[in-house]
């Protein structure tokens, strides 16, 4: 069951290494949990470092063109 939303997941984050699931099967969104290689999706998560605290907007989507941040393309689709 495919978790991917059409709004962003906004987070205020602390610094550190973060693994952003591309193939919206984790039950973890908006972070991966490894269910990509359960489910054989052919997909890997995306690593993102952050050196300070922010609010961060990640894509819910998964059809950014700024993966794995959102940049409103959830807007267009149907």
């Amino acid at each position: 069951m495919s978790t991917k939303q059409n709004t962003p997941f906004v987070i205020d984050m602390k610094p550190g290494d973060y693994f952003w699931c591309a193939c919206g099967e984790s039950e973890k969104q908006p972070f991966c949990d490894g269910s990509h290689a359960r489910k054989n999706t052919g997909m890997r998560p995306l690593k993102t470092h952050l050196d300070t605290d922010k609010k961060i907007a990640w894509c819910g989507c998964k059809e950014s063109a700024n993966k794995p941040f959102c940049d409103g393309t959830h807007a267009k689709l149907k």
